[in-house]
């Protein structure tokens, strides 16, 4: 599917306009689990990702084309947690993922099934405190990991273990962005598309509309010629 390789230009051009590192996941993860879930409690909080008071974007967007996925490559603009130390700092978290070829009705399948992949994750010191449906990841790092020497590198290489673990799966990279509000926000209405995008997805394997004239998705759905393939596809499942 081609439906975000736009998007994905779009994150490829931000990158190239900013100071970045990039780091290779290291696989096997050297960071130790946590069990079924580490909890951080206040007096062993060192830093925060994403507060409620600070900016957080969080999504994913994927392709067919092995040529726009840098494989096992994590990409950082801004402090890593040492840097930062402890107190609180903005955070995006881009996701780019290379998918195996496949039908339109089982993209959204797959997508669910990554989404999934980060609250799987178990890092000793980090917790994922909250999530929501508005692109957004709120965690938590503890003063014993900041002071072991945790980074993003660590959370990256974790996440793509995970991502690549799952069924059709075939490369996965990472886009963090720490610096400021103003350069987490800068892909937000990126993000915001592909996020519509998705909804329309799921709307479609789970409601099995076929009136696009009052669909609040047409506007999406109109550009992105797989978006028809696929409600061509469930209308001729439905029919039959």
């Amino acid at each position: 599917m081609k439906i975000f390789d736009d998007a994905i230009g779009e994150i490829r051009n931000f990158v190239r306009l900013h100071q970045a590192r990039t780091f290779t996941a290291e696989f096997p993860v050297s960071w130790p689990e946590a069990g079924p879930r580490d909890i951080v409690l206040l007096p062993d909080l060192a830093l925060e990702l994403g507060h409620p008071d600070d900016a957080s974007l969080c999504f994913t967007v994927w392709t067919e084309d092995e040529r726009l996925v840098r494989d096992e490559t994590i990409t950082l603009i801004g402090p890593d947690i040492a840097e930062a130390g402890s107190g609180r700092l903005p955070f995006g978290k881009i996701v780019m993922v290379r998918m195996e070829p496949c039908s339109e009705d089982t993209a959204y399948e797959r997508y669910r099934n990554m989404d999934l992949t980060r609250f799987s994750l178990s890092l000793k010191g980090y917790m994922l405190r909250a999530t929501s449906q508005y692109m957004r990841e709120w965690s938590r790092i503890s003063r014993e990991a900041v002071a072991k020497g945790f980074s993003l590198r660590n959370l990256g290489s974790s996440l793509i273990a995970a991502l690549k673990s799952v069924d059709g799966i075939a490369a996965a990279e990472v886009l963090f962005i720490t610096r400021s509000s103003d350069d987490v926000m800068a892909l937000k209405e990126t993000g915001n598309r592909a996020a519509r995008l998705v909804q329309a997805m799921n709307k479609m394997a789970t409601e099995m509309a076929e009136d696009c004239g009052n669909c609040e998705y047409q506007d999406v759905c109109s550009d992105a010629s797989e978006m028809k393939a696929l409600r061509e596809t469930l209308a001729r499942r439905k029919a039959g």
